[in-house]
């Protein structure tokens, strides 16, 4: 397919996202990974009866009314007995419910002296006491194959029971760059020549989504060099081959040719978006080849809307907020715009161009803009924040 709408080339790569096969990791070193199989719940949650407050534990039959202190329960040191009736114990939030108690009278709501507790209001049976199970049961499904271990997922996982879990491989991606003109970073700039920077910034945003980089490398604008390095890459279990420049249609862009050469089956060529309408996706099997543009913008564009749900982080897009600005764009190709967030607005940098990489610095979102839209200032556009992962 050729020129395909920015939703379509969306689809496709989520369609197409590589899934490698499930490994253990202990959880510890589970956050940012992706699931490959359901986890469990192996205990109750919570494990027991606890106190959802300070106060004392007793029965809710005997308020309101005065009781005899009989113990205490604290976190992670129960009191052991049975509560009779005319009892209570003082418990601390999180504390195991003494057996026999059905009630928690709060703190501020009692009085303790010489030995004895008041409740000067009766409670209600289950006041502030946290089920044994209320959250979730044990064996009761909690996250499934493709879910994100997230940061804050990743505790409510371990107090669930769960020590190890199955997560995908890292996602196993090469990274190759064309271009007799890119030269190495510190030194000076012969004339015709760039810094080698795209692939750099593809690097940071494959490793951001939890990719394993297994390969680095540059190669001339050569039609049998190109061949060689995008076979041995594939050959060498790349499970997403991504190539930064030599893709469009010139006589030194030999990245396509490379790609039909090592048995390379192209999905699209060509996105209707700017800043990367060039960007090419093809797979082989398993694998998956993603081509993008060259210049710096274009490429970290490009790889956000395509790499990232490649690797399992598909963006919905269904944030929405205001833009600060009126934007119009042309008829048939939609626009990607770097924006910066502020005060809930997405704010556009101030040089859209794809050459522009003052359009990254403190861009920390990208609006959607379809094509042919007359957006005006305060109305609502679809957005992915950037920089996640």
């Amino acid at each position: 397919m050729r020129d395909v709408p920015l939703e379509r080339a969306l689809e496709l790569a989520g369609e197409l996202t590589v899934e490698p096969e499930p490994e253990a990791v202990p959880i510890d070193g589970a956050a940012g990974r992706l699931l490959g199989e359901e986890v469990d719940a192996a205990v109750d949650l919570p494990p027991f009866h606890a106190s959802a407050m300070d106060g004392w534990a007793l029965r809710a039959a005997d308020t309101p009314g005065q009781m005899r202190l009989v113990g205490e329960s604290a976190a992670g040191v129960p009191w052991p007995g049975m509560l009779g009736p005319g009892e209570a114990v003082r418990i601390s939030t999180g504390a195991a419910m003494p057996a026999g108690a059905d009630a928690v009278l709060r703190l501020e709501e009692g009085a303790e002296a010489d030995g004895r507790v008041v409740a000067r209001a009766g409670l209600p049976v289950g006041r502030d006491v946290r089920a044994r199970g209320e959250v979730v049961r044990a064996g009761e499904r909690l996250m499934g194959p493709g879910d994100l271990v997230s940061t804050a997922a990743l505790g409510g996982l371990a107090a669930a029971g769960a020590a190890t879990l199955r997560c995908r491989r890292r996602p196993r991606v090469a990274i190759l760059a064309s271009g007799r003109e890119l030269a190495p970073l510190g030194r000076p700039l012969e004339p015709g020549a760039v810094y080698d920077s795209t692939r750099l910034g593809i690097r940071a945003q494959a490793e951001a989504a939890a990719a394993q980089v297994v390969a680095f490398e540059r190669v001339d604008d050569d039609p049998e060099a190109t061949d060689a390095a995008v076979r041995r890459l594939l050959d060498d279990g790349a499970d997403l081959l991504v190539t930064v420049g030599g893709i469009s249609g010139g006589r030194h862009d030999h990245v396509r040719a490379a790609m039909t050469a090592a048995g390379v089956e192209e999905v699209f060529r060509g996105v209707r978006v700017s800043p990367c309408r060039p960007a090419w996706l093809g797979v082989r099997g398993a694998q998956r080849a993603l081509g993008l543009p060259g210049n710096p913008v274009s490429a970290a564009v490009a790889f956000h809307l395509f790499g990232r749900p490649l690797l399992g982080r598909r963006e919905d897009w269904s944030r929405r907020a205001p833009l600060a600005e009126r934007h119009r764009t042309p008829p048939g190709r939609a626009e990607a715009l770097r924006c910066r967030e502020e005060d809930g607005t997405l704010v556009p940098m101030a040089d859209q161009a794809s050459h522009a990489v003052t359009s990254l610095f403190g861009s920390t979102a990208l609006a959607w803009i379809p094509a042919g839209a007359e957006v005006e200032a305060g109305e609502q556009v679809r957005y992915s924040p950037l920089d996640r992962a």
